[in-house]
């Protein structure tokens, strides 16, 4: 009788643990795509900050050819160095970041919960970079 509820439960048992993988697999899987959205959103705003990087120079030329004094100058070179920044925040970040593949489920949820608010402050930075430095050729546009 015990052996055959041994027989009963160990097939259970190993059904049991194998949902609760897979459940944590998902887990992992979900919280890995996040934080692979968030980069894919942040990296599509990559080109944006190239475009905005070349207007930004561009003016900067013409008003360096047109002898324009420091505090003119300033808030371009200010702008630029900006989007360098956020443009090597997340070089550096994709640069650091490695799949969780070799990690137990909680080491790597820890992993990808960290990188998640590491991407998320790179998207921010990016975004609030972005904004300034058009906002900033906006306005010098308006004076032309």
């Amino acid at each position: 009788m015990k052996k055959q509820l041994l027989l009963l439960a160990l097939p259970l048992a190993l059904l049991s643990a194998c949902q609760e993988g897979s459940s944590g697999d998902e887990e992992k899987t979900a919280l890995q795509d996040k934080v692979m959205a968030v980069h894919d959103e942040a990296m599509a705003r990559m080109d944006d900050t190239h475009k905005l990087r070349r207007a930004l120079r561009s003016l900067q030329d013409s008003l360096q050819t047109a002898q324009a004094d420091t505090a003119t100058l300033q808030p371009l070179a200010q702008e630029l160095s900006g989007l360098e920044k956020a443009d090597e925040a997340m070089m550096a970040w994709m640069h650091q970041y490695q799949a969780p593949d070799s990690l137990e489920h909680e080491q790597a949820m820890d992993y990808l919960q960290d990188q998640l608010q590491k991407i998320e402050r790179v998207q921010t930075l990016m975004d609030s970079t972005l904004e300034a430095a058009q906002s900033t050729l906006n306005k010098y546009e308006q004076e032309k």
